[in-house]
C-alpha cells in the first residue's frame, strides 16, 4: 500500500496491474473500487493497517462494473455493512454483471466464448450488487469528490475530482502504460466516441484543476497530471479530425 498524497492510499493489488483506492476523511474512510473477486481480506487489511475497522469503512465508490473494479464489492458491502455508490447509470451493469462482454468486433465476437467460460469460475466472475446509492454528474459527495461522468468504456463511468488537494481518479477512463497514456482497451469499450469525448472533457474543461491523477490501471502520475491528460486529449482531437 502507498500513500499517493496525504490521505489516499493506492492498494496495488496485482503487480502494478489492478488498482483501488482508500481516502481517509473526517468521518472515516472511503474506498473506491473493490479489484478482482477474492480481494476482500487484502482490502480490510489495508483498512486496519491505517488504524481503522470495517465498520469505519463509510462508503464504497464503484467508477464502473467491470469485474476487475467491482469483483469483491459484494463481499466488502457484507463484510463493512457499508453502502455501494456509482452513477445512475451504472447501477444495471452491477446487478447485472454477466451482461459485460467483449464489443461486437469480429475478434470480440470469437472471444465471447472465452469470456463466458471464464465467468464460470468464481475468482474470475463478479457477483451481482445492488447500490445503495445512485451519483450524477456534478454532484459533490460528502468526501468531497466532484462526480464526473466519462462514459465509453462503459455507459456509467465515473471519475472522482478532489479539488482541494487537486487529485483526479481516473478509473478506466484511460490508463496509463509504459509511460504513455492510452484509451480504454478497444475490446470492452462499446462506444469508442464517447470514450474519447469523456478523455477530451478530463483534458479540456478539468485540465487546470488537478495535478495527481491515479489509474486503475498503470502507475499515478504525481506532478502535472492536468497538462499530461490534456496533451493526450489535443492528440487525439488531432487524430480524429
Amino acid at each position: 500500500m502507498k500513500e499517493i498524497v496525504p490521505g489516499l492510499w493506492d492498494i496495488d493489488e496485482i503487480g502494478n496491474v489492478v488498482h483501488c483506492f482508500l481516502w481517509q476523511w473526517q468521518d472515516g474512510v472511503t474506498l473506491i473500487d473493490t479489484g478482482m473477486p477474492g480481494n476482500t481480506e487484502k482490502i480490510l487489511a489495508a483498512v486496519r493497517q491505517l488504524g481503522y475497522q470495517p465498520a469505519d469503512v463509510k462508503r464504497i465508490i464503484i467508477t464502473h462494473g467491470d469485474v476487475d473494479h467491482m469483483g469483491s464489492a459484494r463481499e466488502l458491502k457484507r463484510a463493512t455493512r457499508a453502502p455501494i455508490a456509482c452513477h445512475t447509470v451504472e447501477s444495471e451493469l452491477l446487478q447485472h454483471p454477466n451482461r459485460r462482454k467483449p464489443i461486437n468486433s469480429l475478434l470480440g465476437m470469437i472471444l465471447r466464448p472465452v469470456y463466458a467460460a471464464a465467468n464460470l469460475f468464481p475468482g474470475l466472475r463478479a457477483e451481482p450488487v445492488k447500490p445503495d446509492q445512485l451519483l450524477v454528474e456534478g454532484e459533490t459527495t460528502p468526501e468531497g469528490f466532484l462526480v464526473i461522468h466519462t462514459p465509453g468504456h462503459t455507459p456509467g463511468h465515473i471519475s472522482l475530482l478532489e479539488q482541494e488537494k487537486r487529485v483526479l481518479i481516473v478509473g478506466d477512463a484511460m490508463n496509463n502504460r509504459g509511460g504513455q497514456l492510452h484509451r480504454p482497451p478497444v475490446l470492452f469499450t462499446p462506444d469508442p466516441v464517447n470514450a474519447i469525448k469523456s478523455i477530451q472533457k478530463l483534458g479540456g474543461k478539468y485540465a487546470g484543476d488537478f495535478d495527481v491523477a491515479v489509474f486503475g490501471h498503470g502507475p499515478a502520475i504525481t506532478g502535472e497530471a492536468g497538462q499530461r491528460i490534456r496533451a493526450f486529449a489535443d492528440q487525439l482531437s488531432a487524430a480524429v479530425r
